[in-house]
């Protein structure tokens, strides 16, 4: 697929967002001109209600087929889930993705990684969708009824009760039954409808069902991040493995190769097909590029994969501190090179990447569209192994049903002085296969709070408890025989932040220019937060040891400009001739090409250190003060990459937060 199907992907998304903005309002004005075609007192009484039931059907027609195409464009979900943390400049990755840009349509990710690399899922199940589709049907129903102004403003009189709409997703059609006392009076004449009933024939269920397969497929095997490692081999502007024979070793820039990295994957995902579906193959190779999916041919149906040069994308090569990329000569340690290298010129080249970018997957079948987006995890050369469970489409409540195992659960909140308490009103549920059973709160229970209650059996499952003002906690149980469950919770604390920032030995407070981002990660509770600089928001924390990093920023007015330069890059390789037996080097250097660059913010100071939180002291301490160093502001390229390399002597100055 060239960069004009891409181009063509976006642009019939566009159009169908458009056309159900257009459609909407335009089956609107069609039904009030329709009833003004003819004044309504000069028609027959039955004809006349007959206007507003068919008015009301029409609404509930409209509304329903609008609300089925935004869960297709949307990935099943029409109200967006809440940010769990703040994107910024080295962490744009948040929990949906802006498709045409920050004013364009926005998707939830399917999957994506946090920060500090857990892994959250955002796959809405059948259940959630009718639910989230019916009370879009309910709400929207209010604005397009509008009270029935235009048949009262004739000499109506109707009153009806507010609709309670009650949604069955099927393969090939949803169905929408809406409970509505609806009492028309018109002279002599009146009627009552209590109920209505549409159909969207749309194969939602069906794409739905189809979306969770591939989605699966792709958290087994890893075929799209397999892909993408096989292309950075085969492009040479990607430096990626292998040996050359120049005798100055080759350098990229690291902005560049992300910049070629990403027209490169927005050009070649495109090519991977799914088996079955409907699609062309142009010559032999691409049969490499089918992957086998879908239990069954589906010919009617279209799947595209696309990423683009314009959505977040995150790479960091490990081991490498600059901006610039660079290969290795040979060493003379190994006794055959010190007699090869006088000879040949020999340099390794071996990079190892993190990598994240969002992978768009669009089914379509019926000019009906269902897609759902995804971060390809890259961790380390190797893909990312996934262990969130996919929810089922078919029956995915029946394990829910199979209760036979009686438990006791009790959360236990940890006190400040590391003592438990039983907690009322904590949320219980288990995980089990695909599919997450509810259980109810804990309640009194004797003279304690507890839950009794039977699970399905289930072995490897994960029991969660979960309360406001206590960090989630799960772990894994097996419910196939009765027992007793506790489950610690810890608390909460917020606290008041000051910041001081450490300039090169002053310690001051920040300056209107200066932008913070701490970000606090506590892996053994799985707890990740953030802080970002200025803010008069409090800082929540559990106690626990965490990993801090800190990164301080500088803007100014004007941004700041680094004009195209050549920089000269110099390597040590072996010397020629006999003297590189011995292992004698020489400097090489070579000159390359910085683009220039435009940019609003520069990295100025930061670091990283370690500490623990206290749980006795959170929960005594009125105010918590976060201390980073600010070293020099960056004003050309050099000095910008040496930022990047300075921050293990920035994280040997940063200072641990301290209590008031």
């Amino acid at each position: 697929m060239n960069k004009k199907a891409q181009a063509t992907a976006f642009i019939i998304l566009g159009i169908v967002i458009v056309s159900m903005v257009v459609t909407g309002f335009y089956f609107r004005e069609q039904i009030f001109n329709s009833l003004n075609k003819d004044t309504l007192a000069d028609q027959p009484t039955i004809s006349q209600i007959e206007k507003v039931r068919s008015f009301t059907t029409d609404c509930l027609q409209e509304t329903l087929n609008g609300g089925t195409y935004e869960l297709g464009l949307k990935g099943g979900h029409i109200n967006m889930p809440e940010e769990d943390y703040i994107p910024n400049s080295y962490n744009p990755l948040t929990n949906k993705l802006n498709v045409f840009g920050s004013e364009g349509l926005t998707v939830p990710y399917w999957s994506f990684l946090t920060p500090n690399n857990l892994e959250k899922t955002q796959i809405p199940s059948k259940q959630e969708m009718e639910i989230e589709l019916g009370n879009f049907m309910e709400e929207e129903l209010d604005y397009c009824l509008n009270d029935y102004t235009l048949f009262v403003s004739q000499g109506y009189d109707i009153e009806f009760t507010s609709p309670k709409v009650r949604i069955d997703i099927g393969n090939e059609a949803v169905i929408a039954n809406v409970d509505m006392n609806l009492d028309i009076n018109y002279k002599d004449s009146s009627q009552t409808f209590t109920n209505f009933k549409t159909t969207a024939d749309v194969p939602l269920g069906k794409l739905y069902s189809r979306s969770l397969e591939l989605f699966e497929y792709e958290a087994k095997t890893g075929f799209v991040e397999n892909f993408t490692l096989e292309t950075m081999v085969v492009y040479d502007e990607i430096p990626f493995s292998g040996v050359d024979f120049e005798c100055t070793p080759r350098t990229w820039l690291k902005t560049q190769v992300v910049q070629d990295l990403k027209s490169i994957l927005a050009l070649n995902i495109p090519t991977l097909k799914i088996e079955g579906t409907d699609f062309n193959i142009k010559t032999r190779k691409d049969k490499l590029l089918i992957h086998d999916v879908f239990d069954k041919k589906e010919k009617d149906l279209t799947v595209t994969l696309m990423t683009s040069p314009s959505w977040p994308f995150m790479m960091d090569v490990i081991g490498t501190d600059s901006q610039i990329l660079r290969g290795k000569p040979f060493t003379t340690e190994n006794e055959a090179s010190r007699f090869l290298l006088p000879l040949f010129c020999l340099n390794d080249y071996h990079f190892v990447y993190d990598l994240k970018f969002p992978v768009l997957v669009t089914l379509t079948e019926d000019d009906f569209i269902f897609q759902f987006p995804f971060v390809a995890v890259i961790d380390n050369n190797q893909p990312k192994k996934n262990n969130f469970i996919v929810p089922q489409f078919e029956e995915d409540q029946q394990i829910c049903e199979r209760r036979d195992t009686t438990l006791k659960v009790t959360a236990l909140g940890i006190a400040a002085d590391g003592s438990t308490v039983p907690l009322d009103g904590a949320d219980i549920s288990l995980h089990c296969v695909f599919t997450e059973c509810e259980a109810g709160l804990t309640r009194q229970e004797g003279n304690t709070y507890s839950l009794t209650t039977q699970f399905p059996q289930c072995i490897g499952g994960r029991m969660t408890a979960s309360k406001i003002g206590y960090h989630t906690s799960s772990f894994e149980v097996n419910t196939n025989q009765e027992g007793l469950v506790n489950i610690p919770l810890e608390a909460y604390y917020e606290l008041p932040v000051e910041i001081i920032v450490d300039d090169e030995g002053s310690l001051r407070t920040p300056y209107g220019t200066e932008s913070i981002l701490f970000q606090f990660e506590n892996e053994d509770k799985g707890y990740f937060t953030t802080y970002l600089y200025p803010s008069t928001e409090k800082l929540k924390l559990v106690a626990g040891d965490y990993h801090i990093t800190a990164t301080l920023m500088v803007e100014t007015a004007g941004g700041f400009s680094f004009p195209e330069r050549n920089v000269e890059i110099c390597s040590e390789v072996p010397k020629r001739g006999i003297l590189g037996i011995t292992g004698l080097t020489e400097t090489k250097c070579v000159q390359q090409t910085v683009d220039a660059m435009e940019l609003d913010t520069v990295v100025a100071g930061g670091g990283t250190t370690l500490w623990n939180a206290d749980r006795r002291v959170l929960a005594t301490s009125n105010k918590i003060t976060l201390y980073t160093y600010r070293g020099k502001t960056p004003t050309n390229f050099e000095e910008l990459n040496n930022v990047y390399t300075s921050q293990g002597q920035f994280s040997t100055n940063m200072r641990n937060p301290t209590f008031n």
